[in-house]
């Protein structure tokens, strides 16, 4: 059983990591991680992110997979044409679920630009837990 998790370059990215190590560990799962990147070729900052979270669970209880994915911003809703790379890399690697994280956004950048987290729970045939923002609700 395999646990996706697709992360981004933002603040919250540390939250779905601890997150998803603990399912993983307490489901005996095995982590794919996989850090989402805006260019076909990934830069030295993607690597350097890549590797720092491949530090990190190597020093967790748990079998764990990272890699670096281009996901398509060229939509005018870019977040739901994440959350529909997230979908098909699901379903390229047969998960059991996904864990990933979600910060709000104002009605109007929703409305342009969509929900990653939604556009994989509308779609998700597995499970999916999301991490959320909770800095900008005051929680």
């Amino acid at each position: 059983m395999t646990l996706l998790v697709p992360v981004a370059s933002d603040p919250l990215r540390g939250r779905v990591l601890e997150t998803a190590i603990e399912l993983g560990e307490a489901l005996g799962d095995d982590l794919y991680i996989v850090h989402l990147v805006d260019d076909e070729t990934a830069d030295a900052t993607a690597k350097q992110v890549r590797d720092e979270i491949r530090d990190r669970v190597r020093s967790a209880d748990v079998t764990a997979t990272v890699s670096l994915e281009h996901v398509g911003h060229g939509l005018a809703r870019s977040h739901s044409r994440i959350g529909q790379d997230v979908i098909e890399l699901a379903a390229d690697v047969t998960v059991t679920h996904i864990v990933m994280g979600h910060t709000p956004k104002g009605l109007l950048e929703e409305l342009a630009r969509g929900s990653a987290a939604q556009a994989v729970i509308d779609a998700a045939s597995v499970p999916v837990t999301v991490v959320s923002d909770t800095s900008e609700t005051g929680q």
